[in-house]
């Protein structure tokens, strides 16, 4: 069996760390404290699928945006406005492959195909105004 060398290369071949650069960056400042609470709230498990994702001393969740903080959305950063997701639905709902009707219903974009049911708890209220908005995003209308 082969020794595996404890060293780092770059794409060349040549070991050594990675260069690092300084940069200035203004970036949104999310609130920690509704990003656990909501986390807690819904014990890590994906609002979508239910999964709750283990790794190696506690579980893993993402919290998301339903409106997004960033330009051009400018959402507000509160518990209104978040889901706990797994790492996979976190990306299809921000990459708008899935959405979210009124009924709680999750369903993709691409072929309407059911995903799951939106999973709530009573101290988790969820804005339907940011769902709408969402929804607009889309490209479902208000009726579904």
């Amino acid at each position: 069996m082969e020794e595996v060398e404890d060293e780092v290369h770059d794409e060349e071949g040549n070991s050594g760390p990675a260069s690092r650069r300084r940069t200035n960056v203004a970036r949104i400042v999310r609130d920690a404290r509704l990003v656990a609470k909501v986390k807690w709230l819904h014990g890590d498990e994906c609002q979508v699928c239910g999964l709750q994702l283990p790794i190696r001393f506690t579980n893993y969740s993402e919290a998301a945006h339903i409106r997004g903080l960033g330009r051009p959305h400018n959402g507000p950063d509160e518990l209104e406005n978040l889901l706990v997701l797994c790492p996979n639905h976190h990306v299809q709902f921000d990459g708008l492959a899935i959405y979210i009707r009124r009924d709680g219903t999750v369903l993709s974009t691409r072929d309407e195909s059911w995903v799951g049911e939106l999973r709530r708890h009573p101290d988790h209220v969820i804005s339907e105004a940011h769902l709408r908005y969402h929804r607009a995003l889309c490209g479902r209308d208000d009726r579904s």
